[in-house]
């Protein structure tokens, strides 16, 4: 029985962000038509709409409320910042959620053990109140909670390689000594968040671990920061799930991005998460697409995710 699964659906192409749109439908298609090629030995896991009940494990009621009255009333940007949206972006930005707790269901249950979710709109830059930077619903901060609400475990990691940083992810748990939250990132560049010396706050002290590369900087930094500073960290927590926030907008020649990180920095970080996942989690791990908008580029580097997850999960 194969333990890897892919998820990947058209739905996610009826958000229309705009002409122009870095954060495009187009960029989607690339990529879906790129995971329709996967050998039959991934699983092809189905999605499901989010109940709004889970949406709230994340997010308060009342800004639920206004992604929704703002979609109703046919703005073409959400009221709370630099979001675009259309007449079918709450409908599918709760299917990229529910696809997520979906796949985090299926691996509880043991019927998968790995899955990456081709998803969109974004969401780590989604704080409780606010959605910003092209994400609505924050999909990886409601997994963790759903995962601690409802499978009961206690110690989940979320690892979050993009060119940004997951300032939505961090603000959401940077009191919770439950969640740990890493993230590797340009530094100096949009959210102008994550600097090193931000560690967690109160409770959550030594529960975020940033790691700003500077410009221009390859995968082989990215990769030597995380052998030192992400492994020995994760030993210590020991993780019972790892979500990853997977953005690939780090590759070299990504419009929006400043690193210069190749396909085999992906599959390398891949690797690694999956290796924690071993060791700590029996092997249980979820991610979730974020950035990456050159879309042949996304396509090359995402497919190098699930090739890695391949090699350490189906022994390919």
């Amino acid at each position: 029985m194969s333990k890897a699964g892919v998820h990947y659906d058209p739905i996610y192409e009826l958000h229309d962000t705009g002409a122009f749109h870095p954060e495009s439908a187009e960029r989607y298609r690339v990529l879906r038509m790129a995971l329709e090629g996967l050998g039959s030995d991934y699983v092809r896991v189905l999605g499901r709409r989010a109940k709004v009940s889970e949406i709230l494990l994340a997010h308060e009621h009342y800004y639920h409320d206004l992604v929704y009255m703002d979609v109703e009333r046919f703005a073409d940007q959400l009221r709370t910042g630099d979001t675009a949206i259309c007449e079918e972006s709450y409908d599918v930005a709760l299917a990229a959620t529910g696809a997520v707790l979906n796949a985090v269901d299926q691996v509880m249950d043991g019927a998968l053990q790995a899955v990456f979710c081709a998803i969109r709109p974004p969401g780590h830059h989604a704080t409780a109140t606010k959605g910003s930077g092209f994400c609505i619903f924050n999909h990886v901060a409601i997994a963790a909670r759903y995962l601690q609400e409802h499978h009961g475990l206690k110690r989940i990691a979320i690892l979050d390689w993009d060119v940004h940083h997951g300032n939505g992810t961090e603000e959401i748990f940077i009191e919770d000594p439950s969640v740990f939250y890493v993230s590797l990132h340009e530094e100096g560049i949009f959210p102008h968040t994550g600097p090193a010396s931000e560690t967690g706050r109160g409770k959550g002290k030594g529960a975020t671990l940033n790691i700003p590369l500077p410009q221009d900087s390859t995968g082989e930094l990215a990769l030597k920061a995380w052998d030192a500073l992400v492994a020995p960290a994760m030993d210590q927590f020991q993780p019972e799930f790892v979500l990853v926030s997977a953005g690939f907008d780090a590759r070299e020649g990504d419009p929006v991005g400043g690193l210069c990180w190749k396909d085999d920095t992906f599959a390398e970080l891949t690797k690694r998460a999956a290796r924690i996942a071993q060791k700590w989690s029996q092997g249980r791990l979820v991610s979730a697409l974020e950035g990456g908008y050159d879309p042949a580029g996304l396509a090359a580097g995402a497919l190098s995710h699930v090739e890695a997850l391949g090699e350490i999960y189906l022994g390919r």
